[in-house]
């Protein structure tokens, strides 16, 4: 019976010896495959999930309205004094980034206060609306 339980662990021992070799030697090929797996699995439910035969099974109506709000809020900030402040900070680092011989950090700030003056333009060119703030309307 000993010499039976012995055979049996020894195997067992060669075997889990194996399988992780087997895993370390292979693993980015497993987890590869794992992922597609995952990824497909996961795209089989949100493809099923938007419409069926007979159209959409959602009824939900969404509201957009405290979203646009709170952009015209943030838009309200932007070109305000605090918009101000953002162009003249970026502005002065980016003067004193361009003195110090560090360019990339001065266009990046030059874009940062550029980005800030016309913000509003580009929302309402890429989106075709325009953003009111909560307290005009």
């Amino acid at each position: 019976m000993k010499t039976a339980i012995c055979k049996f662990a020894r195997g067992y021992r060669l075997a889990c010896t194996k399988l992780v070799l087997c895993a370390s030697r292979h693993a980015t090929t497993m987890l590869l495959v794992l992922g597609v797996i995952l990824i497909t699995g996961g795209l089989v439910n949100l493809s099923s999930a938007q419409s069926g035969p007979l159209g959409s099974f959602s009824e939900a109506n969404f509201d957009d309205e405290l979203i646009r709000y709170g952009v015209g809020n943030l838009f309200k900030l932007i070109e305000g004094a605090f918009g101000a402040l953002i162009m003249v900070v970026s502005g002065l680092g980016a003067i004193v980034a361009a003195a110090m011989g560090a360019y990339r950090a001065a266009v990046g700030m030059l874009v940062v206060a550029v980005g800030a003056f016309i913000l509003r333009s580009l929302v309402s060119l890429f989106f075709g609306t325009d953003f009111g703030d909560y307290d005009s309307n």
